[in-house]
């Protein structure tokens, strides 16, 4: 009994010491907000304009640290996250056929999730009939967006920061989660289940050794890994400023 209480305070000892000299929390909580804005193709994703926005909460654990490096396993849940598609909804035709003019508004009462919106330029045209008979016509699309509710787990996330006895320190991360969704997203006939994998890095200043704020950047791909019926992907650029808490 006396041995066990020996070798757990020189456990303890060890890991307070560590803790005093490196900024590397045994264990800690954050909560981040990440937000991106569009879209487009970085890895595999092909569809464009997509943009996310939410709050991420996640646990992290220290592996290791040294003089060099700190390396953590975290798990995050993303309960509020939302994605945006850009949307077609219909034409509005107005034109001229020998002197006479006509309109056709076409909205429909849906919305249809797009690629892009870059194939729906409002457009005009002019010229002659086979008869010779001039003609002019102006196409206006309708453009809109959905939002939808998507929240995720991403149990996998390994990072590692460098030179951990520094307040201010650069890092590297990579996950891999899922989202699930209502709907499909982001196209119709694709999946409402989407797998996430990602990579980027950041910096994070402590405020002690226990306490930090991070910025990171993020290229997040998501795809359904063609369970659904299409499987486009989402290639983002996301931007996280979070608050870790180490206890």
């Amino acid at each position: 009994m006396v041995f066990c209480v020996f070798i757990l305070a020189a456990l303890a000892h060890a890991q307070t010491a560590t803790e005093q000299r490196y900024y590397a929390p045994l264990n800690s909580v954050a909560a981040f907000v990440e937000y991106s804005n569009s879209s487009s193709h970085i890895i595999l994703g092909d569809d464009r304009q997509r943009k996310f926005a939410g709050l991420a909460l996640a646990y992290q654990r220290r592996i290791s640290a040294d003089h060099w490096m700190a390396w953590d396993y975290s798990a995050e849940i993303r309960p509020i996250l939302v994605e945006s598609d850009p949307t077609y909804r219909g034409a509005l035709i107005t034109g001229t056929v020998g002197g006479r003019s006509y309109v056709s508004d076409d909205r429909y009462q849906f919305q249809i999730p797009i690629m892009n919106t870059g194939d729906f330029h409002d457009r005009s045209i002019s010229g002659t009939l086979l008869d010779g008979t001039p003609f002019t016509e102006q196409v206006h699309n309708y453009i809109g967006r959905r939002w939808t509710y998507a929240p995720g787990v991403t149990p996998a996330c390994f990072s590692v920061h460098l030179l951990p006895a520094r307040p201010v320190q650069v890092f590297l991360t990579s996950t891999g989660g899922f989202l699930i969704s209502p709907r499909d997203i982001p196209e119709f006939k694709t999946s409402a289940f989407n797998f996430t994998f990602s990579f980027g890095g950041g910096v994070e200043w402590f405020r002690d050794h226990r306490r930090s704020w991070t910025i990171e950047y993020r290229v997040q791909h998501m795809s359904n890994k063609e369970i659904g019926f299409n499987n486009p992907g989402v290639d983002s650029q996301f931007v996280r400023v979070g608050y870790r808490f180490g206890f």
